[in-house]
């Protein structure tokens, strides 16, 4: 499993041994180069939306997830339920990093108050928030921002933890396993800076929550800071066979984006539109036709390989 950027490794459940391949069990041929594209972080803006779900109607991105907490969800959800075919996940949300643009719980900060800093947001980052929080009100935030996304008639394909914060402890992460068995969605294992997931804890927890792992794809933007456009199409030309999922983050280079990440420069405002490029070149999918790859999304692995195989 590789393990870069915000790649994430996805349980597609399986029960007892079987002699199919995971392609196999999604309908594919046994050999097929399957691949998700997903983009995190819709409902963070304006630009954030509206260039994610363009790339999802006209580009090569099958996959996206929200952020329940944030200013623009509403946009969101609304632009969700003018394209019910699109496949959307939850961004479970628990950080705000951006040095004026903040938000806090859906509970409130009163309700949640170890989830919070003394103005009343959430953390900046994933060590504060992991020494700070207690796990019921983590537990409570977490239910609320995926029953939230069920009330407003959200079709949610899967779950994912941003910034890896689900796994910064051993205890988050149990919590975080079985918010997927009980919802029966698949959620998705990431490392938020590109190592892979090695806690043993957290790999005996795996083991007992039955999966196959994809390979996962995502460069960190210091590596490349100019975007991942050579890198995404080695990407595309070294998939292996199997499950695979390629990470983006997209939007336009335009003063929203930039107000937002100001003093950021990594994951910046002309790093997302570079990814947006990419994902809306014919190139892009001039490499794929090229390299027999299938895109595919997450209502597969939701409907069969979490749910089928539960029922």
């Amino acid at each position: 499993m590789l393990g870069l950027g915000w790649g994430l490794g996805v349980t597609a459940h399986e029960h007892g041994p079987t002699t199919q391949t995971v392609q196999e069990q999604l309908g594919y041929p046994a050999g097929a180069k399957l691949l998700i594209i997903h983009a995190d972080d819709l409902g963070m803006s304006h630009s954030k939306n509206v260039a994610t779900f363009q790339a999802m109607r006209e580009g090569v991105v099958t996959s996206a997830s929200v952020m329940m907490p944030t200013p623009w969800v509403a946009e969101a959800l609304e632009l969700s339920q003018e394209h019910p075919e699109l496949d959307l996940g939850v961004h479970l949300t628990l950080t705000a990093e951006w040095k004026h643009y903040k938000w806090g719980p859906i509970l409130g900060a009163d309700t949640v108050p170890s989830l919070v800093t003394e103005q009343g947001v959430f953390h900046d980052e994933v060590p504060a928030f992991a020494a700070a929080a207690d796990i019921a009100e983590v537990e409570a935030e977490v239910r609320a921002q995926i029953d939230r996304a069920r009330e407003l008639g959200f079709d949610m394909t899967h779950l994912d933890g941003r910034m890896g914060a689900m796994l910064a402890t051993d205890e988050l992460a149990a919590l975080y396993l079985r918010m997927g068995r009980e919802y029966r969605l698949p959620v998705r294992v990431h490392s938020h800076h590109g190592e892979a997931v090695t806690d043993p804890k957290l790999q005996e927890r795996l083991a007992h929550y039955p999966a196959s792992y994809m390979t996962i794809h995502g460069a960190p933007p210091d590596t490349y800071p100019e975007g991942m456009l050579e890198y995404y199409n080695q990407v595309l030309r070294e998939l292996k066979p199997g499950l695979n999922l390629l990470v983006l983050h997209l939007g336009y280079d335009d003063p929203e984006m930039q107000a937002i990440m100001v003093e950021h420069p990594l994951w910046g405002a002309r790093w997302r539109q570079i990814d947006y490029d990419w994902a809306m070149s014919p190139k892009t999918r001039a490499i794929m036709e090229e390299e027999g790859i299938i895109l595919i999304d997450n209502r597969g692995l939701r409907d069969r390989l979490i749910r089928g195989k539960m029922d």
